[in-house]
């Protein structure tokens, strides 16, 4: 799956007014119980319900990604009376997904205690891939977002976290490690923290042998890569990428889980990201540097607003900066910027929905992976023109690094961080008229060129056709129920002989397969009781696209990014 970082829901972790008077405790308890789920027990200090107010609430599902059904009595609630009455209701869907709501059915005395074993996702080569929120199991232990497993108080809070782990059903040895911290840990922050993080339990492996107080990397099955190389190289990236967002205080945790299914993604939450890799693929340290590098570069810069308005600085800026930071930091030549840069650029031209604006992209956003990739190529293309435009406004004295950590201050420092402050502050270096117009092409899916010198004279900007991505088909027809849908007349799927209602047993990577125009794509199909395969080029007429090359004789020292 192409890399996916919910970065407008990540940032809830961190959100939230600042308290006037000391926050309410909230203990957590996490006892993982491998072959049943992981059990939770959570203590609110006196939260003082009244008959019919909300308790905890949790996923349904979330950007696709299911919660396991559970029987409607496996949570439950008491306090100084004894048990709660609790009644369940769906909140109002969003864009984004449905929470379940747990409400009391009185009045709360004292303290109250939320108890209940979540079950974990079971998945197989057939699952969809997508975020890495799920509960799983792997290698005896437990890997998944809160939002997989973890009712959350719908008291936003803040409040003063107390987790500890109960590893009492666990393989000895086992640690128990949440986004923050390893063993019991001591927090304060909003009750979305709790689900917009991480937690990682059992015979748990770690790089560095020796704690670090700052950089960890995780796992559970002994993946086909080096586990300590990648997790020396991803250190020292953290190390460079902190230094220039002026975060060096701070932690970070990588944490690595099994797929059965085909494909390669992460998912960065709370100071940190997860990522999966499936076996048989056999990734490498290198081709994974770019995947890990684009979610650990998501801890820094954000964007207030709604996701489908902000989603090309997120993306944008993880694509950006997680590419020049690498370079900068000696993790990649400048061959491998040109190669990684050329393969964004045709992923943007190739995209069907290039041509839908933030609002219109962000409506078909979570109903098709490539609709996702949308603010990623947009968001980078529109960022090397702007620091170009900074550049040759300023005589090369500014850059778009001066905007980006502009508003990361803006941000640390809780002050206005949203789209008039970046139209502001890059209008104050081109102009006001200029920035807003930028902003505002960007914005309504205009196409969007590189920058002719923004590289020279290392690079050259060349024409480079790309043929748009076309699958042929429903790309839903990819999720769980693998039947084929909406098939489209006259496109290479139905030239191929695939029909509305074949079964797909099985398939290529897509995702694979959409990142190079020539490579085709296998189905082994099932109608009725035969069973056939077809193979063809998912792509439609070419179009055109840009990209670079190498200036001949210029060496590398003379490369900037």
């Amino acid at each position: 799956m192409r890399r996916l970082l919910i970065a407008a829901l990540a940032a809830l972790a961190f959100a939230g007014p600042a308290a006037a008077q000391a926050p309410a405790r909230l203990g957590v308890v996490l006892a993982p119980k491998p072959g049943e789920g992981m059990g939770v027990t959570m203590t609110m200090a006196s939260p003082a319900l009244k008959a019919g107010e909300g308790l905890v609430r949790m996923p349904l599902r979330l950007v696709g990604i299911p919660r396991p059904t559970w029987a409607d009595d496996r949570l439950t609630a008491k306090d100084d009376r004894g048990a709660i009455p609790l009644t369940q209701s769906d909140e109002p869907p969003t864009p984004q997904g449905v929470y379940r709501r747990w409400s009391v059915g009185r009045a709360t005395v004292g303290d109250v205690v939320v108890a209940y074993v979540a079950p974990a996702r079971k998945v197989t080569a057939a699952t969809n891939n997508g975020p890495l929120f799920d509960l799983r199991e792997e290698a005896g232990g437990f890997a998944g977002a809160g939002n997989g497993f973890l009712a959350a108080p719908v008291r936003s809070g803040p409040w003063s976290i107390h987790l500890t782990w109960d590893l009492s059903a666990s393989a000895p040895g086992s640690r128990g490690v949440w986004s923050l911290g390893e063993g019991a840990v001591d927090t304060v922050g909003p009750s979305e923290l709790l689900q917009f993080s991480y937690y990682y339990a059992g015979p748990v492996k770690s790089y560095p042998k020796a704690s670090d107080p700052h950089f960890s990397f995780y796992w559970l099955s002994d993946p086909p890569f080096d586990p300590n190389e990648l997790g020396d190289k991803m250190r020292a990236l953290y190390g460079s990428m902190a230094r220039f967002f002026d975060d060096e205080g701070g932690s970070y945790r990588v944490f690595v889980r099994q797929n059965p299914f085909l494909g390669t993604g992460g998912t960065g939450l709370a100071r940190s990201f997860m990522f999966g890799y499936n076996f048989d693929a056999k990734p490498t340290v290198d081709s994974l540097q770019g995947l890990l590098a684009h979610e650990m570069a998501h801890t820094w810069p954000a964007m207030q607003g709604e996701h489908g308005d902000t989603a090309w600085y997120s993306e944008g800026m993880a694509e950006y900066y997680s590419t020049v930071l690498s370079h900068r930091a000696g993790a990649i030549s400048v061959d491998r910027v040109v190669k990684t840069f050329n393969e964004r650029a045709a992923a943007y031209y190739s995209n069907p929905y290039i041509a839908y604006t933030n609002p219109e992209a962000a409506k078909v956003f979570w109903t098709d992976p490539v609709a996702q990739t949308v603010p990623y190529g947009r968001g980078w293309m529109y960022l090397q023109q702007t620091d170009a435009a900074i550049r040759a406004a300023t005589g090369g004295k500014r850059s778009l690094d001066d905007i980006v950590t502009a508003i990361r201050k803006r941000q640390v420092a809780n002050q206005p961080y949203g789209i008039p402050v970046w139209v502001e502050l890059v209008g104050a270096d081109i102009g006001k008229a200029k920035a807003q117009a930028m902003y505002d092409d960007m914005a309504a899916g205009k196409v969007l060129l590189p920058p002719k010198d923004l590289y020279a004279p290392c690079l050259s900007v060349v024409r480079r056709d790309v043929r748009p991505f076309q699958l042929g088909f429903a790309r839903s027809s990819l999720n769980d129920d693998r039947v084929v849908k909406d098939l489209v007349a006259g496109s290479a799927a139905d030239q191929a002989g695939v029909r509305n209602g074949d079964v797909i047993v099985q398939t290529s990577d897509v995702n694979e397969v959409r990142k190079d125009d020539t490579k085709s794509i296998t189905l082994t199909l099932k109608r009725g009781e035969a069973q056939t395969t077809v193979t063809y080029l998912p792509r439609g007429a070419p179009v055109e696209g840009w990209g670079w090359e190498r200036t001949a004789g210029v060496p590398d020292s003379a490369c900037k990014f």
